[in-house]
């Protein structure tokens, strides 16, 4: 049986720009905008530093652009490097398989776009077709842990989002190069039977987070454009990885699958308007206690010197060691840490890479207020099953009680801002690209002359809304180019 398998490759081979609905069109242009910030935005960050040496260490023939390099690269470089980029941060989308898909859908169809010449519209199509692939897998699979009677009792044996990421990837990037049904077939093969080891369980456990925390999401785009580039040029790849009994779901540490949550309405519903916006650079498990804290603050003015003991009410995945550290001692462990979002949210830094700049993981009042905040379980999360649908979340509750003024400011979030299933917390246009800027440096706490930068950015701004006009990508390379450069320090 080869249904499955095809089935999505014919689909993902042979869709064109106008099939894809305008609400698709729009959230192809906001992922892209934003997953380009998140992007630049880790380009002076240690692990920045190290994805950029070994990309220029790489080499090769110069065809796509890398982001933070004067010159261009092969296309498997600067996917990987992009790629890994974008996930540095922890700013990037997060689809509610858990599983961050914007990083290697876009930069493994823009390396393949830019390099074939092809147009504006043919990147947004590839975007649209690789996250609905991603996305579709990862909800056949269902989320990596252990769910019985709507209770979550663990991780799964094996598991983790590197998988779909992967799938993600090949599916922009066989779109992005044009390949056959049979080719784009072969190319889902040799991918899947190529994809990163399943290290959840590893991470959930890992006090210390390595540099590519759960997944390098360079490797995973990179293989994407790999098995394309193989299958383009005749290499062959298991036709029913997706069939069967020893499907790729079983050996991905799965407990079942639903054919449904895989081909139901293909072509009809695009996963990527389910794809949720981070307004904060951390964690998507921590951003339902900071949506009730930022809602707690703004709406009785507190300021960080007033609060005493925040209690933070976290969803049963938010509870394990790395979430209840208070001290972080790097930036990758501080993604994982309410008690440091917490800390900078009170005390304002911008949203963005500044979060974890030395002088702010040290700053005296930081670690001052981290001491004030614990960790306990949200009792109205416990039967977090029951916020599923098709494999996938639509409500994570989190909150908060904040202990100031002689009294105890309490709130829950059952969905985060930039969620997109509800109108207070949908991000907006202006939401976007204020992002955008954030991650820039372009903030409240900017200094010196920024003109250069700000006209960069509405350059970008303006390259990505017109994109579906443009007969190929280089006004947004250039200007992704140019930005990178301007920011790249040393």
């Amino acid at each position: 049986m080869t249904e499955l398998t095809q089935t999505l490759a014919r689909f993902a081979a042979t869709t064109r720009f106008e099939a894809l609905p305008s609400p698709v069109v729009r959230e192809a242009k906001r992922l892209l905008l934003d997953t380009i910030g998140c992007a630049i935005g880790a380009i002076n960050t240690p692990s920045g530093a190290i994805s950029l040496a070994y990309a220029d260490a790489l080499g090769g023939k110069e065809r796509a652009t890398v982001i933070g390099l004067p010159q261009r690269s092969s296309v498997t470089t600067a996917a990987y490097n992009n790629a890994r980029l974008a996930n540095i941060l922890d700013a990037d989308d997060t689809f509610p398989t858990s599983t961050h898909f914007g990083n290697a859908t876009i930069f493994s169809a823009l390396a393949l776009v830019e390099e074939g010449g092809r147009s504006g519209a043919d990147l947004l199509k590839a975007i649209a077709v690789g996250f609905d692939v991603g996305a579709r897998v990862g909800s056949w699979m269902g989320p990596p842990m252990q769910i019985e009677n709507g209770e979550v009792i663990g991780w799964n044996e094996l598991g983790g989002p590197a998988a779909t990421m992967v799938w993600a990837a090949v599916g922009a990037s066989v779109s992005a190069a044009g390949l056959t049904p049979e080719q784009t077939n072969h190319a889902f093969g040799i991918a899947g039977a190529n994809s990163p080891q399943p290290t959840l369980r590893k991470w959930a456990e890992s006090p210390q987070q390595p540099m590519y925390k759960y997944a390098d999401a360079g490797w995973c785009a990179e293989v994407g454009v790999s098995a394309t580039l193989l299958a383009g040029m005749g290499s062959t790849g298991f036709l029913d990885i997706l069939d069967g009994e020893n499907a790729f779901w079983r050996w991905y540490g799965s407990p079942g699958h639903d054919d449904e949550a895989l081909l139901g309405k293909l072509g009809e519903e695009w996963q990527i308007l389910n794809t949720t916006y981070k307004p904060w650079p951390c964690c998507r498990w921590i951003h339902h206690p900071l949506t009730a804290f930022a809602g707690i603050r703004q709406e009785n003015d507190l300021k960080a010197d007033e609060i005493e003991r925040v209690v933070v009410r976290a969803n049963p995945f938010a509870l394990t060691r790395i979430f209840r550290d208070q001290h972080p001692t790097d930036m990758l462990s501080a993604e994982f840490s309410h008690a440091h979002a917490m800390a900078v949210l009170a005390h304002d830094v911008p949203a963005g890479p500044r979060w974890y700049e030395d002088a702010v993981l040290r700053d005296p009042a930081i670690m001052a207020f981290r001491e004030k905040v614990v960790v306990e379980p949200e009792p109205t999360s416990a039967n977090i099953g029951e916020w599923m649908t098709g494999g996938q979340w639509r409500g994570v509750p989190g909150g908060v009680d904040v202990h100031a003024r002689g009294k105890i400011f309490s709130g829950t979030a059952d969905m985060s801002l930039g969620d997109p299933w509800s109108e207070g917390t949908i991000f907006s246009d202006e939401d976007i690209v204020r992002k955008f800027h954030v991650m820039l440096g372009l903030d409240d706490r900017a200094e010196g002359d920024t003109s250069k930068l700000r006209a960069l950015a509405d350059r970008m701004v303006a390259a990505v809304d017109t994109l579906e006009t443009q007969a190929d990508v280089t006004a947004l390379t250039d200007a992704m180019r140019e930005l990178a450069a301007t920011l790249k320090r040393g």
